[in-house]
């Protein structure tokens, strides 16, 4: 008999050990948001998570991202909005440096939707409205490509689950 409720002891201490790991797993990941590039154009998210789309900026010296229309789906996606991290240009050298853009979302419900940013490289195109009036129109890049020298928008299919 003592044998039997050490046994039920154990399972009883293994799957309360079990239960709290996971509660800090969840509470530890739970304010992080996981950062996406312009290489990874396909993501797939939970429900409720944060997350960015983190691309390279330098508006210094012209370089611009912009969200562009059509904007992805409120009711699968929450825009929180733009920031930039840029570093400060060594001493002596115009232009240098180097920065990041970055575009948070939180996912507010199952579905897809696509995300399009658009980048105006070294000041051709200054704003999202002079981007969309230019002939010939801007291209879309293909998955594979990274940020050039000429515009170009980045389309991002995010599900949600």
């Amino acid at each position: 008999m003592i044998m039997i409720a050490s046994t039920k002891s154990r399972i009883a201490l293994a799957i309360a050990l079990a239960a709290a790991g996971a509660l800090a797993f969840v509470l530890v990941t739970r304010g992080s948001t996981t950062e996406y590039g312009t290489d990874h154009r396909a993501i797939t998210v939970e429900k409720g998570e944060d997350f960015t789309l983190k691309v390279p900026a330098r508006p210094y010296i012209g370089e611009h991202w912009f969200l562009a229309e059509p904007k992805p789906d409120a009711d699968v996606l929450d825009y929180r909005g733009t920031h930039e991290d840029i570093e400060g240009a060594p001493e002596g050298i115009v232009g240098g440096g180097d920065g990041t853009a970055y575009f948070d979302f939180t996912a507010r419900s199952t579905g897809t939707t696509t995300v399009t940013l658009l980048h105006c490289p070294m000041a051709r195109c200054g704003s999202l409205a002079q981007a969309q009036a230019t002939t010939p129109p801007v291209p879309t890049a293909p998955e594979t490509a990274e940020p050039a020298d000429e515009p170009a928008y980045f389309q991002y299919k995010i599900t949600v689950r």
